[in-house]
């Protein structure tokens, strides 16, 4: 059977059962989880453990000098989530933008500029910040209704038409860390199906077969798929060839299992990464026409829930993992820093690994 379809089934089943055990006391009423351990104020996170120490330590790591961009590109055919908008155009349609004086009678001095609307912190590679998911509680006795942000911060104190004025992508910081890579296509012997939940057996047979520690303090762990190589050409095919792509992406997705990422947030990593659209494992085809099941499906984002919203943990999606991959770079100086967009949900980026 071919590697890319097998144990479809048992793989969806086990995200079921997953998911079920890691919610069993998941219930964000009975749980203290803030104050943060930073500090009530805080709004960094877990950049607080990238240290002075764990950067010198990470610039070790960089044993050849070379580097994987890790971004995927932004262009008018990127799988978009329900809602969302990216569109990049050249305001004067295609030729110049500005046309200025030059010294002499014929010379002018052009510049070309573009116009990008999109909802720049998640669409494509995209990073969230800890003003981008919530919980949302009603009802419970001794709590005020709202949608709560990492830290206890409540949406209806902070939000504005103008940006979040807690949690902002502004307050993150900057990753200059170890970063290693879960490369699931080399251990299963090519890119996962729709649904395949990555278990802690998945988890350690990597890093066994790697020869790599298991992720530490402050540490970027990102888990390669394969699942974003089905839009990786998008902006070389057509119209219709694009949107079947896309169509086929949006509809789920291998993913990280529950039980690793509460292994990763027992770790005290800094960031969690894929190549997927949306770190967990997804199946929404199988439910009916997407996007209609979406909201049908409980707890699907529990590792945001539970890294974001509870420990500040980052999350990264639809990183292009495959050069890091081919290279079998497991082990790596991870460099980046979101752009400070003032009360922004999260970012765009192109991170590098070093090695």
């Amino acid at each position: 059977m071919n590697t890319k379809l097998l144990g479809l089934s048992t793989a969806i089943a086990a995200t079921v059962l997953l998911a079920a055990s890691a919610q069993a006391g998941n219930n964000p009423v009975d749980e203290n989880w803030w104050p943060s351990e930073f500090g009530a104020d805080d709004e960094a996170g877990a950049t607080n453990y990238i240290t002075p120490e764990k950067r010198m330590a990470a610039a070790q790591l960089v044993k050849t000098g070379r580097v994987a961009t890790l971004g995927m590109p932004y262009h008018n055919t990127t799988p978009l989530f329900p809602g969302r908008v990216l569109s990049l155009t050249i305001p004067s349609g295609g030729g110049p933008t500005h046309n200025l004086t030059w010294t002499g009678d014929s010379y002018r001095q052009t510049f070309m500029d573009e116009l990008m609307t999109a909802n720049i912190g998640q669409v494509g590679t995209q990073f969230d910040s800890l003003a981008h998911p919530m919980i949302r509680i009603e009802g419970q006795e001794g709590w005020e209704d709202g949608n709560y942000f990492y830290n206890g911060v409540r949406l209806e104190d902070v939000g504005t038409p103008y940006g979040i004025t807690k949690n902002g992508t502004e307050k993150v910081g900057s990753f200059f860390t170890r970063g290693i890579l879960i490369d699931m296509v080399a251990l299963k012997g090519g890119n996962l199906p729709i649904g395949y939940p990555i278990s802690m057996d998945d988890y350690r047979a990597a890093l066994a077969a790697q020869g790599i520690d298991d992720a530490g303090l402050g540490d970027v762990v990102l888990f390669r798929t394969g699942w974003n190589d089905i839009w990786r050409d998008n902006h070389n095919l057509s119209t219709g060839e694009a949107v079947a792509n896309n169509n086929e992406f949006n509809s789920g997705g291998p993913g990280i299992s529950p039980e690793v990422c509460d292994h990763l947030a027992a770790r005290k990593i800094a960031m969690l990464g894929a190549d997927n659209w949306g770190i967990e494992p997804y199946d929404f085809a199988s439910k009916g026409d997407w996007p209609t099941p979406f909201a049908e499906v409980p707890a699907w984002a529990y590792c945001h829930m539970n890294l974001s919203n509870r420990r500040g943990i980052y999350l990264f999606e639809n990183l292009d993992l495959k050069q890091v991959g081919e290279d079998q770079a497991y082990e790596f100086l991870f460099s980046w820093a979101p752009i400070k967009l003032v009360g922004a949900t999260g970012a765009p980026g192109n991170p590098i690994a070093a090695y």
